[in-house]
């Protein structure tokens, strides 16, 4: 993979002009054109305010604020989340690369800069920096299609009822037996049917807002909500459902991301299902608990289990256990991520037989 990183905005950070001019200079031989610089964490933070900002060589020794504590301030900021940071430093003591990446660095390069090293290694955060956007993107489009597929299959009915009663119209007034009772009762019913369609659209569009922030929310209603937009599906692959949904106080987190992922799980089940249809007597089950420290999802289905070399890389990207050719594995992969960076939360595959077991901790934010 051949890709252009020489136009990337880089900010070098460091209290000596010295360095900044010397850091400078090997940037530039090696192509790199778009170079900024700041004397302190706090120039450095208007930098960011001003500037788009790719990558931040960063000194860790530095007065006032330091290095390690410029990078957590940094990382907390969800707008700079995506700039690669590599820390720079003369002390590379197992304690010091040990906060570096606590703090959030991606790399670290030590004093005095070896320009091989320094090439190396931003070029391969630039990489694996593409590498994510890429696979971010990737994502995106999968989950756009999985939720067109859902919407189309939430709308057919109403629109095959729709048409059944535009043509029955169509008939009675062709053989003069069109009564005003008739067509008003067949419009009434159109504009129910109408209503249904724009009240579907409208839960999927909810679903698609992104959330900046937590909410109180109870698990019960998120799993009900998420059955809904779901059980269409899996009344026409004949899939039986049953929910045993314990008592639950509400908790924070992220309602519209965890029906997102509920989504994803049943849509895996619906796959999985596929590949056999002579299989009598499907089933998803949904169970939900809550102790004092969690709240636990668990969604069980039979729908032929999955294999244990495959379970082991279950959460990694790209793996799938879907035969297509074209499958590429990011549901569950995405899932994790969201459930682990964003709500603090976990997700566990297990199987036996012909059963697959995913399990969801929440912790009881409140």
């Amino acid at each position: 993979m051949k890709v252009d990183f020489y136009t990337k905005n880089i900010l070098i950070v460091d209290d000596n002009k010295v360095n900044i001019l010397v850091l400078t200079n090997l940037l530039e031989d090696e192509g790199y054109s778009s170079i900024s610089s700041a004397t302190s964490a706090m120039q450095a933070y208007e930098t960011l305010k001003n500037k788009n900002i790719d990558m931040i060589l960063l000194d860790v020794m530095m007065p006032h604020i330091d290095g390690l504590e410029a990078c957590k301030t940094i990382r907390q900021n969800q707008n700079y989340n995506h700039i690669t940071i590599i820390m720079i430093t003369a002390d590379i003591t197992d304690e010091t690369l040990k906060k570096s990446f606590q703090a959030g660095a991606n790399d670290y390069l030590n004093k005095p800069i070896n320009i091989t090293n320094l090439k190396v290694r931003i070029e391969s955060q630039f990489m694996n920096a593409h590498k994510d956007a890429l696979l971010l993107n990737q994502n995106r489009l999968l989950a756009v299609n999985e939720t067109v597929q859902m919407l189309a299959h939430q709308w057919r009915q109403p629109l095959s009822f729709i048409s059944t009663i535009t043509m029955n119209i169509a008939v009675a007034y062709e053989f003069d037996e069109l009564t005003p009772e008739n067509l008003n009762k067949s419009l009434d019913n159109i504009n129910n049917a109408v209503q249904e369609l724009s009240k579907t659209l409208d839960e999927f569009r909810q679903i698609s807002n992104i959330e900046k922030s937590t909410s109180l929310n109870n698990i019960n209603d998120t799993i009900n909500k998420s059955i809904l937009l779901i059980q269409d599906r899996l009344e026409s692959n004949h899939i039986k459902l049953e929910t045993d949904l314990k008592a639950q106080e509400d908790i924070l987190y992220f309602p519209n991301e965890i029906i997102k992922i509920l989504l994803s799980i049943y849509t895996n089940s619906i796959e999985a299902f596929k590949r056999i249809p002579e299989k009598e007597h499907k089933y998803i089950k949904i169970f939900t608990q809550q102790n004092d420290t969690n709240s636990c999802i668990e969604i069980h289905d039979n729908a032929g289990g999955i294999e244990e070399a495959l379970l082991n890389r279950i959460f990694d990207p790209y793996v799938s256990s879907k035969e297509e050719k074209n499958a590429v594995g990011l549901g569950l992969y995405n899932a994790f991520n969201i459930l682990k960076e964003s709500m603090n939360a976990s997700v566990k595959v297990s199987s036996q037989n012909d059963q697959t077991i995913v399990s969801i901790k929440l912790p009881n934010s409140k």
